[in-house]
């Protein structure tokens, strides 16, 4: 009995020496940003150092698609980035602005907003990517969210051995993973830089749809818990001074009443897409999403809003 007391005892400090071992390595490893996967939109926002933006876009798919940064620069003489990408609610939105801003700056944010981001567990099918933020565990507001997620974290044992935690997400902090990621530090393509992390548009209007978009109901009612994080985001850019501008992406055949009732609680100025034709099918790719032609069209468009608001509080 003493021997295999012993032995377990040992067996059991190897095993704690090796998680501590290969999650500070984790630690280190994948916060380095010449190891980050710069083919994954969070990953290319995260890879950002020393960049100073008068704004930034930030929001789901809908938002990442919503603008030409290049044209919305040129129409503003403004310098921005789009930091959205897909799936994400304002979970994934709210961290990744936090670790954004630890190593750049911006004057202003525009926030994208919509019945789905503000019902994101019936809307997306995964809203909260958790693996893209393991590794700033020691960030407090990292920390906060992923144990309010995620049970697991939120225990003695991660609050002891915290590194155990790239062990509930071993497929993308495996040992396959992290030689996959040195050898792309040698050899990845910027596919995000040129188009300052959005999408290109065109001026050209394609005529022709080959089949009607499938619809889909927008959710009905809207989720505490988004709200909440809504709100964190909100407040998070008002403690640094940013000036926020909520805006909503056009989605075809749809109105904006019931998501315009929900806005009136925050005291902050909301785009909404009018004068947008939002019938019209040439504008879209699908009901969600732009065509480049739209992109095109609701680029110029906001550029014009921005510009009346800016009239307006200077008058």
């Amino acid at each position: 009995m003493r021997r295999f007391l012993i032995k377990a005892c040992l067996g059991a400090g190897l095993l704690s020496f090796f998680v501590i071992g290969y999650g500070a390595f984790c630690d280190y490893f994948f916060t380095q940003k010449r190891y980050l996967d710069l083919s994954e939109k969070k990953q290319w926002v995260l890879a950002q150092d020393g960049g100073d933006f008068d704004y930034a876009v930030l929001g789901s798919s809908r938002a990442y698609g919503a603008f030409d940064m290049n044209l919305l620069d040129s129409l503003t003489g403004m310098n921005g980035i789009n930091l959205a990408s897909n799936g994400s609610g304002f979970k994934d939105n709210l961290l990744v602005l936090n670790l954004f801003l630890q190593d750049n700056t911006i004057d202003k944010l525009f926030l994208q907003v919509d019945l789905g981001s503000l019902n994101s567990r019936e809307s997306f099918s995964n809203e909260f990517h958790a693996f893209t933020f393991l590794p700033y565990w020691e960030d407090s507001i990292v920390q906060e969210v992923l144990r309010k997620d995620i049970p697991a974290f939120d225990n003695r044992l991660t609050s002891l051995i915290p590194q155990w935690r790239y062990f509930y997400f071993n497929k993308y902090f495996s040992p396959k993973e992290v030689l996959r990621r040195a050898e792309l530090s040698d050899s990845q393509t910027d596919l995000y830089t040129e188009v300052k992390g959005g999408m290109r548009s065109t001026y050209i209007k394609n005529e022709k749809r080959n089949s009607e978009f499938q619809l889909y109901p927008q959710p009905d009612k809207v989720d505490s818990l988004d709200l909440n994080y809504l709100s964190e985001i909100l407040s998070m850019a008002k403690s640094r001074n940013i000036q926020t501008t909520l805006f909503v992406a056009p989605r075809y055949q749809s109105d904006h009443n019931y998501l315009q009732s929900v806005m009136r609680q925050f005291s902050v100025t909301t785009v909404f897409p009018l004068g947008f034709d939002e019938s019209d099918q040439t504008l879209f790719q699908d009901q969600g999403h732009l065509s480049d032609f739209g992109r095109f069209v609701f680029t110029q468009k906001f550029s014009e809003k921005l510009s009346n608001y800016r009239k307006k509080n200077s008058s």
